[in-house]
């Protein structure tokens, strides 16, 4: 794998100007398009983990009652996951990125129809991380030198262990109806992120100029997206940066890129 990662952008004023200011989204779980994503179901409960839990505040009858008409429920486990969901996004956010530039799906979902770009950032320092026998892909992003690590796709989610010990294997994991996006994702403490300046609850996370490598401008790109990224890219800290667009290849009739005449 060359040594970068890819993030689609749609044609959305602020994320436009967060981009062209340096930065890029570092999104709380709950605002995700997935609703199951970081919504962690924790494994079933077992008389053994309640009593040891809150078994000194209640009776032997009331006990088995709460395990038998809550605790061993699936509604009981769903509602733990949404709120383990929730705690979690105001702790933690995620940026996304991606193995593949010319993914059409990719483009049609988060380019907003191919109507945004896409930006490619160096990574570094491609490894493997191993927890509990298995092994994940990881790198270094260009954002805050923090660990970008490949999300594995299964049929089924596992479930989080009451001892949380397989929790970074959890939440790097997507049901596979996902796999289309080759999905890395870097996440990182809320405390680390700088608070966007006008959208409560959402946070940024800085790159530098010599990170990025190369934009890609979408096939139904908006002027004003063409003219913010020409202004931003036509200043010297990123004269580096390859500048194309998207179009149909017309002998191959797929997604291809050409250099712009900037």
């Amino acid at each position: 794998m060359a040594n970068s990662l890819y993030k689609n952008f749609p044609d959305d004023n602020d994320k436009l100007e967060r981009f062209v200011n340096g930065q890029v989204y570092l999104t709380p779980p709950k605002y995700f398009n997935d609703p199951w994503d970081f919504r962690l179901r924790s494994e079933p409960w077992t008389k053994e983990l309640v009593k040891r839990e809150i078994g000194n505040s209640l009776s032997p009858e009331e006990l088995d009652e709460f395990y038998s008409k809550e605790a061993s429920t699936a509604v009981f486990l769903e509602d733990e996951a949404g709120e383990q969901q929730k705690g979690l996004s105001e702790l933690i956010g995620v940026v996304c990125l991606t193995e593949d530039p010319l993914n059409r799906l990719m483009w049609a979902n988060y380019g907003n129809s191919h109507k945004g770009f896409v930006a490619e950032f160096r990574c570094t320092r491609f490894r493997s991380f191993e927890e509990n026998g298995r092994s994940f892909p990881i790198c270094t992003s260009p954002f805050g030198e923090t660990d970008a690590v490949k999300v594995q796709y299964l049929p089924e989610h596992p479930d989080l262990k009451r001892d949380k010990s397989n929790m970074q294997e959890v939440v790097r994991t997507k049901h596979n109806l996902w796999g289309y996006e080759n999905e890395w994702r870097v996440i990182e403490s809320l405390k680390k992120a700088t608070p966007h300046p006008k959208k409560a609850g959402y946070y940024l996370l800085w790159f530098k100029p010599g990170d990025l490598l190369r934009v890609i401008i979408g096939l139904q790109a908006s002027d004003n997206v063409k003219f913010q990224l020409r202004q931003m890219l036509s200043h010297d800290e990123y004269s580096h940066v390859v500048k194309e667009e998207a179009f149909i290849n017309p002998e191959t009739r797929d997604l291809d890129t050409r250099p712009l005449p900037w």
